[in-house]
């Protein structure tokens, strides 16, 4: 028998794309989920910021 392991069920024999079980989303795909939503929030204040300096900048010429 083949020393492959699913890393969706985490049995040996067969590939994740193989696996015949739903797919398990754990702890590091809600991590990574979060850690990107969160680097979203960031750029759209970021964005925010740097829009209201640019109207401020034009209103002193």
């Amino acid at each position: 028998m083949s020393r492959v392991k699913c890393y969706n069920c985490k049995k040996e024999g067969h590939f994740a794309k193989d696996c015949k079980k739903a797919k398990v989303k754990d702890y590091e795909y809600y991590k990574t989920k979060m850690l990107l939503a969160k680097k979203d929030k960031d750029e759209q204040v970021l964005l925010a910021e740097d829009q209201a300096w640019m109207e401020s900048s034009s209103d002193s010429d």
